[in-house]
């Protein structure tokens, strides 16, 4: 950290493991906050230049994890200084985002809101915090979202020219999923039809039309931007306007599929597209060059190669398990999904195991002596089989295995029930399963 230096902040964040990412509760030591507060206070009193402050982009992402005692500091020193100088709009600016992005039940959202006004107002050129009162004042549907956009897209078109900046944005308001609560095509359908602000809303819709109609113009296969224009028109009702944008797009993907014929972004483009025109086994043709898998479901399930035996060394084949609603798990410990998803298989197999419901794990991993650790140290109980071809191995060509976690639930007769058994689908299908015995 160097002292009295502009760079405090990312000098900060580029020590933290992954900026701070791995870890949830990072703490900041006391020498460190104190200069963190003396940073954030010299950018609080530097005000507004030019209708933008100097306050770094990533302190929304950042704020909620700084202790008590510094956000406290800092709010003081904000407030102090918005009460000598209304018009600072860093002040508010801080203000907004402390009391709006992290939780506290002692600011009332009645004075939460102001702040975002107020700063919004001082701001005249700052798009960063209009769509953050986009995504605070997503959970109320009323004119505040609508003016936020409004807003944004003015200074977006007072400020920046560049189309690759505005497609940024109207990404962000589309799908940007971890900030936006309720999208606006959410929001427009949740209107009456002679509420006066659909009108308004009209002509947010025509904008986000513009942007996304430059970047294919700029950028044809950019599949994003044709979904979320088709979006667009399907919320206004625009039929004729929806099959317009994927007529035009299916060659495009189609011609990037002679080239390129395992192209997962033009293969999921093709899926959609085709689903949406009504070609039903077309959309699932394409789905299944993109996922092999899928073309199991209905299906039995071949038994495993010959002479295959588990983690013990003991043989192991899906002809054992005949007549048991069976998981057959690909999974890796090197894969974060899969380990997220260990849990929720534990409970199901904890609460269906005595009627009959089984479990085998289909490692990817190359180094056994990890998984047995892992297995050991999750209490895992049951069995396991090692492929450490990964992709490449024999099991993942059998089967179709293109990604983890691949989970392939079967029922008591070999045929395969789904291969997207994951979360709360899995313990509803296996419960399915289970009572169907019962019938």
């Amino acid at each position: 950290m160097k002292e009295n230096s502009v760079d405090v902040w990312n000098d900060y964040l580029n020590t933290l493991e992954n900026r701070g990412y791995a870890s949830v509760d990072w703490e900041v030591a006391s020498d460190v906050q104190e200069k963190l507060i003396e940073y954030f206070k010299a950018k609080i009193d530097e005000g507004v230049s030019d209708g933008k402050t100097s306050l770094p982009p990533d302190l929304i992402e950042y704020i909620y994890r700084f202790p008590k005692e510094m956000r406290w500091a800092l709010r003081v020193h904000a407030e102090g200084a918005l009460e000598s100088d209304p018009d600072n709009g860093a002040a508010a600016k801080f203000l907004a985002i402390e009391t709006l992005q992290v939780f506290d039940v002692t600011v009332p959202l009645s004075r939460k809101r102001p702040l975002v006004e107020k700063a919004m107002m001082l701001l005249s050129k700052d798009v960063e915090i209009c769509f953050f009162a986009f995504t605070k004042y997503g959970f109320c549907e009323d004119e505040g979202v609508l003016k936020a956009l409004e807003r944004m897209f003015e200074r977006l078109q007072e400020t920046s020219t560049s189309q690759e900046t505005q497609y940024r944005w109207v990404n962000r308001i589309l799908y940007d999923y971890s900030e936006v609560w309720l999208r606006p095509t959410d929001l427009y359908e949740g209107l009456k039809t002679d509420d006066p602000l659909i009108e308004r809303w009209n002509v947010v819709f025509s904008k986000i039309q513009t942007v996304l109609e430059k970047q294919l113009a700029q950028k044809p296969e950019d599949w994003d931007a044709s979904r979320m224009l088709t979006e667009i028109h399907e919320t206004l009702g625009d039929t004729d306007a929806v099959r317009a944008v994927l007529k035009e797009a299916q060659p495009v993907f189609e011609k990037i599929l002679e080239q390129e014929p395992d192209d997962w972004t033009a293969l999921h483009a093709l899926a959609n597209i085709h689903e949406k025109l009504g070609n039903t086994e077309l959309s699932r043709q394409y789905r299944i060059k993109r996922d092999p898998t899928l073309a199991w479901e209905e299906q039995i399930l071949p038994d495993f190669p010959a002479s295959t035996v588990d983690l013990d060394g003991t043989p192991i084949s899906l002809a054992d398990y005949r007549g048991k609603v069976v998981l057959l798990d690909f999974w890796a410990v090197s894969c974060g999904p899969c380990i997220g998803e260990i849990p929720n298989i534990k409970k199901v197999y904890e609460k269906y195991h005595d009627k009959g419901f089984e479990v085998i794990g289909i490692s990817f991993d190359e180094n056994e002596s990890v998984v047995s650790e892992f297995i050991k140290e999750k209490e895992i109980p049951w069995r396991q089989i090692l492929d450490s071809g990964g992709f490449k191995g024999v099991f993942a060509e059998q089967y179709g295995v293109r990604g983890i976690p691949a989970p392939f639930l079967i029922d008591r007769n070999g045929k395969v029930i789904s291969v997207k058994a994951r979360g709360n689908l899995l313990d509803e299908l296996v419960e399915a399963e289970i009572e169907s015995k019962k019938g």
